[in-house]
C-alpha cells in the first residue's frame, strides 16, 4: 500500500487556515464598522452594534499576528509558487497546459501583498 503525503505540510495548512479564517472575519466586521459609523456608499439593515470596531481590530490583530509565518515560508519554501520569470510570458498563452497554473501564481503573490498592506495600514490607523 503506497502512503500518500499530503500536498502541503501541516503547519502551513494550520496557518493558511488561521489567516484566511481572520481575515475573513476582519473583512466582515470591517463592514459592520462602516455601517454603524459611515455608512455614506451603501447600508444594510446591520444592530448598531458600537464595539464592533474593537472586534474588527482583534481579528486584525491576529491576522498581523499569524501572517509572518505565512509570509516566511511563502517566500522559502513556497517561493515557486509566486510569480515567476516566465510568469506573465506564460500567461498570454491561454490555450496552452499550465496557464491556470501560472494566473494562480499570479493571485497568490497579489494577494501577499494586497494583505501586507492591509494589515500595516490597519495597524497604523488611529482608533479616535
Amino acid at each position: 500500500m503506497k502512503i500518500i503525503q499530503p500536498y502541503q505540510p501541516l503547519l502551513l495548512r494550520v496557518v493558511h487556515g488561521l489567516t484566511a479564517l481572520f481575515l475573513i472575519l476582519a473583512m466582515i466586521t470591517a463592514y459592520w464598522t462602516y455601517d454603524v459609523y459611515d455608512g455614506r456608499w451603501g447600508h444594510i439593515p446591520l444592530p448598531k452594534f458600537e464595539e464592533i470596531e474593537g472586534i474588527h481590530g482583534t481579528f486584525g490583530l491576529w491576522t498581523l499576528l499569524i501572517f509572518p509565518t505565512l509570509v516566511f515560508y511563502a517566500f522559502h519554501q513556497g517561493r515557486k509558487r509566486l510569480i515567476q520569470k516566465n510568469t506573465f510570458s506564460n500567461l498570454s498563452h491561454v490555450s496552452k497546459q499550465g496557464w491556470s497554473y501560472h494566473l494562480h501564481r499570479l493571485i497568490n503573490t497579489f494577494i501577499l501583498f494586497s494583505l501586507t498592506f492591509a494589515v500595516f495600514t490597519g495597524k497604523m490607523m488611529d482608533e479616535k
